[in-house]
């Protein structure tokens, strides 16, 4: 079927419309499809990362994924981290104990996990598509879904590009924008994005390590930062603020380096790594999370380092309450005003995590760099809400 034939076809209909297969996405599905309510999901292109590239999990996320019965198979490929080793400018200065552990995964098994769940919901989704025009109603959300499929060019090179398709008609209760840093959701809501400080590039390996534990150290140096993290099968990830682009993909020669200049942990270097990359993050927070009756969660809405993995921890949270007050309009009749309330809030806590519009006060008895240092540190803490809290008093650290 051809994209024009398409256009003349009815809407379909769906209560609530999940636009990206990440974490933050699924994690929607799931909880949608658990509480009862038809769902939809839309991917562009399912993509595993490489090998072992690993994530964080918050004590926040632990208990929704204790919640939807999926602990115990995320506890069992995990390992744990329940205490911070804060260093500043070469000298260690702090311990930092999480009241309720993080959990360190490969991202790939997180993932599939979730997959795995919303696939025996018998939820449909819908792959390779794309949202390209969302037109919005009192009652609903109308949706022109795009099917892609890979074509396969002109010898010799092979190239592949995606060619669209068909085209279709979705109509939704609801909507959730899950699909990430260039979102099209957002850009169909015209939500721009305001720039929280400047772009920073990180360098992160991964690879055996010598010191396994459930410890994660982080440190300070002129600025910048470094973290390193214990993962299961004891292997490591480490990562690095740094002052500006390498000209190759880090290897095993940079790892050292690094080490050596910034780690006054003292870590035995690895004699591997099996997985490395830069990448650059630009701090952000939309100017909204969104309106009516379609609304953004995780990476489309907010953006901030790598090392706290603070934007998908609170993504999974928002995706979850938005499912929950979605399911209390569709099946109580209540109004999706409640929605604006809880974005409200969660843009609130965004200007906390990003110290965004925002006052830092350091307790009395607090040591002299606590509030020198609290904007680089509170980015790099695998923690969000009430569990983020009873760090920042470890600290005496007090934001307003």
């Amino acid at each position: 079927m051809t994209a024009n034939a398409a256009s003349a076809t009815p809407a379909q209909r769906t209560q609530v419309l999940v636009v990206g297969g990440s974490p933050v996405g699924l994690l929607a599905a799931l909880s949608a499809a658990r509480k009862g309510l038809q769902v939809t999901v839309l991917e562009r292109n399912f993509c595993s990362t490489a090998p072992g590239h690993a994530t964080v999990l918050h004590a926040s996320s632990l208990r929704l994924m204790a919640d939807l019965g999926l602990s115990q198979e995320l506890m069992a490929a995990g390992n744990i981290i329940n205490r911070i080793e804060l260093y500043i400018e070469g000298s260690h200065e702090k311990s930092l104990y999480l009241p309720r552990p993080a959990l360190t995964i490969s991202r790939n098994e997180f993932e599939e996990l979730l997959l795995k769940e919303v696939r025996k919901e018998e939820v449909d989704i819908r792959f390779p598509c794309e949202a390209i025009t969302l037109t919005s109603s009192n009652d609903s959300v109308q949706v022109r879904v795009l099917r892609r499929e890979h074509k396969t060019l002109a010898a010799p090179d092979y190239d592949q590009e995606w060619e669209p398709i068909e085209s279709s008609l979705l109509d939704a209760d609801f909507v959730i924008g899950a699909d990430g840093y260039e979102s099209r959701v957002r850009a169909g809501l015209g939500i721009d994005c305001e720039t929280v400080g400047s772009t920073q590039t990180f360098a992160m390996f991964e690879g055996p390590r010598a010191t396994p534990g459930s410890i994660m150290n982080v440190g300070f140096q002129r600025g910048l930062g470094s973290v390193a993290l214990p993962l299961p099968d004891q292997r490591g990830r480490w990562g690095f603020q740094i002052g500006s682009d390498f000209s190759a993909l880090p290897d095993i020669d940079h790892l050292h380096a690094l080490l050596a200049e910034r780690a006054p942990w003292q870590e035995q270097p690895p004699d591997e790594i099996d997985w490395s990359t830069t990448t650059q993050f630009t701090r952000r927070l939309a100017r909204s999370f969104g309106s009516g009756r379609t609304w953004l969660a995780g990476d489309a809405a907010h953006v901030t380092s790598p090392f706290g993995a603070q934007s998908m921890n609170v993504g999974l949270s928002e995706a979850h309450e938005l499912v929950s007050h979605m399911a209390d309009c569709v099946f109580d009749g209540r109004s999706p005003a409640t929605l604006e309330q809880l974005a409200t809030m969660r843009e609130r806590e965004w200007h906390k995590l990003l110290g965004f519009n925002v006052h830092f006060e350091a307790a009395s008895t607090a040591a002299p760099w606590v509030r020198e240092y609290a904007r680089l540190i509170i980015p790099t803490l695998p923690a969000s809400g009430a569990d983020l809290q009873h760090l920042l008093e470890q600290l005496g650290l007090t934001v307003r």
